[in-house]
């Protein structure tokens, strides 16, 4: 399967990079176990099975991150999520210009 970059280039999709983003993202308020390893391997599975299930012939860089957003979310991996967003964000913003005056910082909190 191939995916399309922001800037229009298409390579092969490697799932070890959604993978990598969100370890990243958990290392940065937990400390990663084995188990916990796999969990997020699981994550990841069901990323890469949500990419095959949407029949997209050439899915992109945003349509990934939301499936990785959502199925964090579904997991209950809420603060993970927070972390995976507010990097994604934070990352648009460099690209576009403003990384030297805005800072994002998020805080999801669960409705009753």
């Amino acid at each position: 399967m191939q995916i399309t970059k922001r800037n229009g280039q298409v390579v092969e999709f490697d799932a070890d990079k959604i993978y990598q983003a969100i370890l990243k993202a958990a290392q940065t308020v937990y400390v990663l176990d084995d188990s916990f390893r796999k969990e997020l391997a699981q994550v990841t599975k069901k990323v890469v099975i949500d990419l095959q299930e949407a029949q997209v012939e050439r899915p992109t860089i945003s349509m990934v991150q939301s499936l990785v957003e959502n199925r964090l979310l579904d997991a209950g991996y809420i603060t993970i999520a927070e972390h995976y967003i507010a990097y994604r964000l934070q990352r648009d913003l460099e690209r576009n210009g403003y990384s030297d005056r805005l800072a994002v910082h998020l805080h999801f909190e669960k409705l009753k």
